[in-house]
């Protein structure tokens, strides 16, 4: 268990972000960082393989955002994951109903959990709560 896990928002959408960050910090996670897209993370991640108190614990990941989505992240990762000697949790959050959505997903072991956006307050407490 981790005492005070850091959690990484990567989405477009500032509404969702903001609606993350104010659930999170109402369940005591104060280490909440989040990107607009997933070049940064993904760079944030090769600079810090061997500092791991630099990687996040737990990545909620949008599926559909510009530049890189979600899958095209997840590919990325796959590569990066390989050099890092910590697990990172990656739950998918997407406005997305599309049943492919999710089966593609699934392919991912990488992806821990799969939800429809907004995500619920208490969805995010039962996540938070295996990683804290």
């Amino acid at each position: 268990m981790i005492q005070n896990p850091l959690v990484w928002i990567i989405d477009d959408d500032d509404i969702s972000k903001y609606v993350m960050k104010r659930y999170l910090k109402q369940l005591s996670i104060t280490k909440i960082v989040d990107f607009p897209d997933s070049i940064k993370p993904l760079t944030l991640l090769n600079e810090n393989l061997d500092s791991l108190d630099k990687l996040p614990d737990t990545i909620f990941l949008d599926l559909h955002m510009p530049i890189l989505n979600g899958f095209d992240f997840l590919k990325e990762f796959q590569e990066i994951a390989k050099n890092i000697d910590k697990k990172i949790d990656i739950i998918m959050l997407t406005s997305s109903i599309n049943s492919e959505d999710l089966d593609h997903a699934k392919s991912f072991p990488e992806i821990t959990d799969y939800f429809i956006k907004p995500i619920k307050h208490r969805d995010l407490a039962r996540i938070m709560s295996t990683v804290v």
